[in-house]
This record gives structure tokens, C-alpha cells and sequence, in this order.
């Protein structure tokens, strides 16, 4: 990770769990990690339950304490950041490698962790579980095994403090600014009227301990999630027992594909939080919960879709008759899919990437026709592109597409050069006094 962090994060990330640094955790990159940190002192693991598919649910556990604290991650099949995340915080105890936590946190602290709730799910790659259902939404209904499994361990342990660690995409803006959020916390709401009670009021006081933590080492990339009620969810169902619930969202950070900033700052921030509750009495009194309680509000917001993949600024159209901005994403966090997500006045919109089109001009290009075989490598593709051809018409599978680019098939809309359609893949060229400059290609533009 070609990426500069403090001396902190580097220390925790060259301590990290080898081999998880993917972009989806599946059961089988973990479940031998798992075994062999139930064989180490102080760990023990007990199986909660199993997945739909009858795969095991594990439960580690580490302390002794009376303070009871339950983390679990990886509900949504494909959010594993913090299934790293996780593990590395076992690693660290385990291996007594050197940590700021309080030294006797093992007498002041219960720890349990789940670190794959949804084992079907990360298996497929998929949000859901294998029965197609959201396990985040069953917290009602409990229709799925592995709501049940997390349902029945809040009931056994009854958790003083429960961790709720998610991915969220990449769109996420840190506030007003053009920043990603890094991470995003919540401490979630138990009614529709967002009441505050003691649990709560707890849980937002250590979230904004844990983001003034994480600020100062990545500053204005930590953003406070929405807390808007839901009924269905297990964060706000959890909170309204009484369990002071904390939600970690984790998201983009510049050049970091797999999230390993995003890994690492988890590993850092609920050290810290474990801290923190090793030390209660020093952030409980009710003056200082007061000061901390108006500092969580003043985590900037988790602004969604306010930030794209690429952002083109003034682009002309219809021969230049008019300019407008093009925002680009990808059609999932997974996909080398990029679609045209918005177009017009986008100028409270940020770009990881941004291109200022002014002075050129958008051409559709034209329809190659596939008549025989077609061998694409980059170069071959390339060169299409340079001849004026931006999509294929006839019969697809007559190209053997070995670049590495998508092949993009038979849009007719695009022949009228007035419409880039939102929904739709990027196509063509952006043109400078008739000659093409540039063209799309995943999402990217390249120089022709």
C-alpha cells in the first residue's frame, strides 16, 4: 500500500493478519485464522450458530472483565473490511504485540467478536444471505438463521457496549468539503423520535471520542452516519435494550482499492474505544458527557452520492451550443461498470477524479459493424478508437475480447450527440476543433 499514514497506522498495519488484504473475504480466507486463534491462551471460540447452507457462525472471546462488549461484522455478505479489521485486533492481543490499550483490559473487559456473520453471503460476494434476504432487516421477523444466531448471543451476553461494522460505497463525502469519508460512525436511534436515553447517550459520547481519535489521524475524513429509524435493523433494535450501540461504516480512501486505510483506522479507533471503556470513569461524569455529547454533533454528516468516480466539468454538446457537467460511478463497488450517474449543474458534486471539459466537445462516435470474428487485445481496441469507432453493432459474439476493456453493444441513443443518458455506460470522444482528443473508456478518459 503505496499510501503514507502515521507512525501509528503503519505500526498496526505492519502487525496486521497476512494474506487478508482482498477485496471480498470469503469463508476460506478466515476459517483456518479463526482455529488457530482458538488454540491460543486467553481465546476461547464457541459456534453461535449456522448459516443457512449450514455453514458455522464462530464467536471469539477473549477477557474476563465485567464490562461486556460484543462486536460483529460481515451481516452484509460483501462488507469485509472490518472482518480484517477484526482479526487483527486478535492478532495484536494474542501475540501481546504493543497496543495503547490499558494492560489489564483483560480484567475490565469481556470481549466477543463475530467476525463473518453471513458466511453464504461472503461466499457469493452477495449483501444478502443465501435465502436472498437482508440479514440487517430481520431483526424483527428473524426469518434468517444468521439473525437468529446474532439475536440469541445479545440474549446470552447481554453486552454493556455492541459494535455494528459495515462498508458503505464509495460515494460518501466527509461534510461540505470534497473529502471521502473514511469511516463513519453512529450511535443508531431506538424510536422514530430519535430519543436519547442513558445507553445511547453513552454510545454517542464514545463515538465522538473515537472520531476526535481517528481526526487527528486522518483528518476531515471521519463523518457521522445518518441516524434515521429503522425499525427492522438490528443496530437500532439492539440500541432499544438498553445496549449502548455503536454503527462503523467503512469507505473510500484515495489510491487504497482493497480498503486497508479503512482497515486499519477500524483497528485504531476501536482500540481506542476499548480504551476508552477501560477507563469509563474519566468521560462519564456529567459534565463531560455534556461537552462530548454537542462534540458528536459536530461530526460532519455522511453526505451519500456526493462524490463520483470521475466528474467532467463544462463539456460541450449539440456542437458546442451548450455546456454541462457529467458525473461517473461505477455500477458497484465490485464492477468495472461505470455508468453515467448524473448530468447538468453538478457543481456541489465532487470528483475522486475530475476533468475539465471546457473547450471540447462531446461526439458519440460511430458504430463499428461486426461482420467476422474480432480479436480485441488493447492495442487493436485502441486503435478502434482512433479511427472513430466507440461501440459494436451486429452480432456480439464475434469478438474475443481479450483487453482489458468492456465492450460496449448497439446503443442507438447515442447517435444523437444532444444525449449522454444517465443509466447508461459512457461512450465516445471528447473533440477539440474537429480533431478527437480524448475518449471514454471504463469510466476513465483516455488520451488518443
Amino acid at each position: 500500500m503505496d499510501i503514507l499514514l502515521s507512525n501509528e497506522l503503519n505500526a498496526l498495519y505492519e502487525n496486521r493478519v497476512a494474506n487478508l488484504d482482498k477485496q471480498q473475504l470469503m469463508p476460506e480466507h478466515i476459517d483456518a485464522i479463526i482455529d488457530d486463534f482458538a488454540t491460543r491462551d486467553g481465546v476461547t471460540k464457541i459456534i453461535i450458530g449456522q448459516s443457512f447452507c449450514g455453514l458455522p457462525i464462530s464467536c471469539l472471546s477473549m477477557g474476563n472483565g465485567p464490562k461486556k462488549v460484543l462486536l460483529w461484522t460481515q451481516m452484509h455478505g460483501d462488507e469485509s473490511t472490518a472482518t480484517a479489521a477484526v482479526l487483527d485486533m486478535i492478532q495484536l492481543f494474542t501475540a501481546k504485540l504493543s497496543t495503547s490499550l490499558n494492560t489489564n483490559w483483560h480484567s475490565l473487559l469481556t470481549i466477543h467478536i463475530v467476525p463473518m456473520l453471513n458466511p453464504d453471503g461472503a461466499a457469493a460476494g452477495t449483501r444478502e444471505n443465501a435465502q436472498g434476504i437482508d440479514i440487517n432487516r430481520d431483526a424483527l421477523a428473524l426469518q434468517t438463521p444468521e439473525g437468529r444466531a446474532l439475536n440469541a448471543i445479545v440474549e446470552k451476553i447481554q453486552p454493556d457496549f455492541a459494535f455494528n461494522l459495515h462498508d458503505q460505497n464509495d460515494y460518501f463525502r466527509c461534510g461540505a468539503h470534497g473529502k471521502s469519508s473514511t469511516l463513519a460512525f453512529l450511535a443508531p436511534a431506538f424510536d422514530a423520535q430519535k430519543t436519547i436515553n442513558p445507553a445511547r447517550r453513552k454510545a454517542m459520547v464514545l463515538a465522538a471520542l473515537m472520531q476526535v481519535h481517528a481526526n487527528a489521524l486522518l483528518p476531515a475524513g471521519i463523518a457521522r452516519y445518518d441516524d434515521e429509524f429503522s425499525a427492522r435493523s438490528f443496530g437500532d433494535q439492539i440500541a432499544g435494550r438498553g445496549i449502548s450501540t455503536i454503527l462503523i461504516e467503512s469507505g473510500h480512501y484515495p489510491n487504497d482499492q482493497y480498503r486497508q486505510v479503512a482497515r486499519t483506522m477500524n483497528v485504531s479507533v476501536l482500540l481506542h474505544a476499548l480504551n476508552m471503556l477501560c477507563e469509563q470513569l474519566h468521560w462519564t461524569t456529567d459534565e463531560k458527557l455534556k461537552e462530548l455529547e454537542i462534540k458528536y454533533w459536530q461530526i460532519p454528516e455522511n453526505q451519500e452520492n456526493k462524490l463520483c468516480d470521475l466528474l467532467i466539468k463544462d463539456l460541450g454538446f449539440a456542437g458546442n451550443s451548450y455546456t454541462t457537467d457529467i458525473a461517473i460511478r461505477k455500477q458497484s463497488r465490485f464492477s468495472p461498470l461505470t455508468l453515467v450517474a448524473d448530468i447538468g449543474d453538478l457543481h456541489q458534486q465532487y470528483g475522486l477524479n475530475t476533468f475539465q471539459g471546457l473547450g471540447y466537445t462531446y461526439d458519440p462516435g460511430q458504430s463499428y459493424l461486426l461482420s467476422e470474428e474480432l480479436y480485441l487485445t488493447n492495442e487493436s481496441y485502441i486503435e478502434l478508437l482512433k479511427k472513430g469507432y466507440s461501440h459494436f453493432v451486429g452480432n456480439i459474439n464475434l469478438i474475443e475480447n481479450h483487453s482489458d476493456y468492456i465492450v460496449i453493444e448497439n446503443p442507438k441513443y447515442w447517435h444523437d450527440d444532444k444525449k449522454m443518458m444517465k443509466g447508461v455506460t459512457p461512450a465516445g470522444f471528447l473533440c477539440k476543433e474537429g480533431e478527437r482528443i480524448f475518449a471514454f473508456v471504463m469510466g476513465e478518459i483516455l488520451s488518443l
